[in-house]
């Protein structure tokens, strides 16, 4: 028989999308399959819809946790030999799980499978550099669409990672690390590979908690959760700085006809720079946002014209 899969499913207040997700795993032509619906709700607000379903198996939460939380019940009541995360509002595509477990079966080494993604629309394949040791990618986040929908997980690699510590809440800020840590540690312990086929869809709504500052703030609480791995690599952590920091200065132009936070993040963009080049360009931003959005967007269509001539 093949192995077991245990799909886990965290459900907050999503009644409307969650029986898309549950069909989608229903669906699949693998056999057999563990499905494990765990409602966060902290007041059983999913269980209307979990009962729906015989083959469902689901934990009720009696407080709400966060994504840690979830997904550890998950993982603990899980009994298969692999698991497949899937969040509420996304789904699983034909053959989606008998492929990536063929992946798993066929390679040892292997830990981690994933498949290509279908987001907003378009189709993103996986990259050929994010398989084998894979741990620069994700130091660097440069793993998509490797992401929790996609991947397929051997659950022994899977409880090494316990405690999911990196998925925490953070208290001042209400975000939470996200599924990049979890990918770091998977990094650590095994390698990657993929099935060249987008079988996961992306149908997460819009949300603005992982947009703009809220966002960044994740970059560097990942960054500093895994400080001792980035001291190894101070490269990545210099170029991800850098990016970050450009992306929150346009951000800023982009909400404020001038804002002081921009020229600080062009600045601090120039600081992690590698290169003279690098850190003029970060230099030329600053100083363009000392005249708002107008300077700035003067300044990027000067830069284009010159880099297209």
């Amino acid at each position: 028989m093949p192995p077991k899969i245990s799909v886990i499913i965290p459900t907050y207040y999503r009644n409307n999308l969650l029986p898309k997700a549950i069909e989608s795993v229903l669906d699949q032509d693998y056999e057999p399959i563990e499905l494990i619906v765990v409602d966060d709700s902290g007041e059983g607000h999913a269980e209307p819809v979990i009962q729906r379903y015989d083959e469902v198996q689901g934990i009720i939460h009696e407080e709400n946790g966060d994504w840690n939380a979830a997904y550890t019940s998950g993982i603990e009541a899980s009994t298969g030999e692999y698991v497949q995360f899937l969040d509420d509002d996304d789904e699983l595509l034909e053959s989606k799980l008998t492929k990536t477990a063929e992946v798993l079966r066929e390679n040892p080494d292997v830990g981690v499978s994933y498949c290509g993604v279908i987001k907003g629309g378009e189709r993103h394949y996986p990259k050929p550099k994010v398989s084998g040791d894979f741990l620069e990618e994700a130091l660097a986040f440069q793993t998509f669409p490797m992401w929790t929908g996609s991947m397929l997980i051997e659950r022994d690699v899977l409880l090494d990672c316990l405690p999911l510590a990196g998925m925490d809440e953070d208290d001042d800020l209400g975000i939470e690390l996200g599924d990049t840590d979890l990918k770091i540690e998977l990094a650590r312990r095994t390698e990657a590979d993929y099935v060249d086929e987008c079988l996961a869809a992306y149908r997460q709504e819009t949300n603005g908690k992982w947009t703009g500052p809220r966002r960044f703030e994740k970059v560097k609480q990942n960054i500093e959760h895994q400080r001792e791995l980035y001291d190894q690599y101070p490269s990545i952590r210099r170029e991800l700085l850098e990016n970050w920091h450009q992306r929150q200065a346009r951000y800023w132009l982009e909400e404020k006809t001038w804002s002081a936070e921009a020229v600080s993040h062009f600045l601090q963009a120039a600081y992690y720079a590698n290169g003279l080049t690098s850190r003029l360009k970060c230099g030329a931003g600053a100083a363009a946002s000392l005249f708002g959005r107008p300077g700035w967007s003067v300044a990027w269509a000067v830069r284009n014209s010159v880099s297209h001539s």
